[in-house]
């Protein structure tokens, strides 16, 4: 198990300095100058120029004929290593500082994606699968390619439309209410305000995640579906389960103690990929419904030009997705004894 974490460990970097350079190249590619996004339309060229200078966007990308050190790239990457993801170019304010204010808001927001493509998915992928070739199975299937089909922003728009403009049940955006507030402990607003003895305001955090969370948890919810039931229909069909339904076992049983645990590798595998894609939805969902998160938050930075917050959010997401997939990978000799690391 150690040297297998150690090789994963060792991977990992491997990919994110991959990620550091490909985020560096692509976001210096983005038509425009941040320069001219800061001063405006009517910045003269000797003010635009005074910046770039000042923010050292007039140095060479890579290398420096006169100083090989004095570049962009190697200048980025030093101070990355370093823990230092740079200043906002507009806020000037630590990109790291707005990661912390801004990941609970995105985390809690994943979290109930999550949590109601699960409640939603697996029960609908087994029932699927347990009732296969019926009205059930037929049903599930349909909404699920429907679930998979459809873009984020456009389920967004319609849920915010039908459900808080024109049938008045939920709030269209934001994380609480205007006469509401939370003292903050661990930014999650549903889990602070039961912490501090406010259950009305946990309730107005609850009302708020609603709409987005049902937005972006569609599409996990539909692959989980899908995965989960064509998992139990190959699990189904093994000779083990037979003979438990031969030696009298119950329906339940079956299900829960020998078809359920053996089908769960390949969903808990999908479960892992669609936790980490959630930070790539978050950007759209949390722009549709002010969800100030970190989505919204490199949305904003894209049209501003703002590199340093462009490049710490790409690579905070990509730092998630990867320890995602190595939990997913260590949790397989939980779920399958016969599996060892090596």
């Amino acid at each position: 198990m150690g040297s297998y974490l150690i090789r994963r460990i060792f991977r990992t970097l491997l990919v994110m300095l991959g990620i550091s350079l490909v985020v560096f190249v692509f976001v210096r590619s983005i038509p425009g100058d941040p320069a001219v996004a800061m001063l405006g339309e009517r910045a003269t060229p000797e003010a635009a120029a005074a910046l770039r200078e000042q923010l050292g966007l007039n140095k060479p990308w890579f290398f420096n004929p006169s100083n090989p050190l004095d570049a962009q790239y190697p200048k980025y990457m030093s101070a990355l290593l370093q823990g230092d993801l740079g200043s906002g170019i507009k806020s000037n304010i630590p990109v790291r500082d707005d990661l912390k204010a801004r990941f609970p808001a995105t985390a809690e927001l994943s979290v109930a994606a999550l949590l109601f493509a699960l409640v939603v998915g697996m029960p609908a992928g087994i029932l699927a699968a347990l009732r296969r070739n019926s009205i059930w199975d037929n049903l599930a299937t349909t909404i699920s390619l429907i679930g998979v089909s459809m873009p984020v922003f456009w389920l967004g728009l319609l849920l915010s439309y039908f459900f808080a403009v024109k049938l008045g049940w939920l709030p269209p955006s934001a994380r609480l209410g205007s006469s509401v507030s939370i003292e903050r402990i661990t930014g999650f607003y549903v889990l602070d305000g039961l912490l501090r003895g406010q259950p009305a305001a946990a309730w107005d955090a609850v009302r708020h995640l609603v709409l987005p969370a049902i937005a972006l948890g569609t599409i996990p919810l539909a692959i989980i579906a899908r995965i989960t039931r064509s998992s139990m229909l190959d699990v189904l069909g093994q000779d083990y389960v037979r003979t438990a339904r031969a030696k009298g076992l119950s329906g339940r049983a079956v299900v829960l103690k020998h078809t359920l645990r053996n089908a769960l590798l390949p969903v808990v595998t999908v479960i892992g990929l669609q936790a980490g894609a959630l930070l790539g939805g978050a950007v759209l969902t949390e722009t549709i419904f002010s969800w100030p998160g970190i989505g919204s938050w490199v949305y904003d930075a894209i049209s501003q030009r703002d590199y340093p917050i462009i490049q710490g959010g790409v690579i905070f997401a990509a730092l998630v997705v990867s320890v995602a997939n190595l939990l997913v990978d260590l949790s397989y000799a939980a779920l399958d004894p016969r599996i060892q690391y090596s």
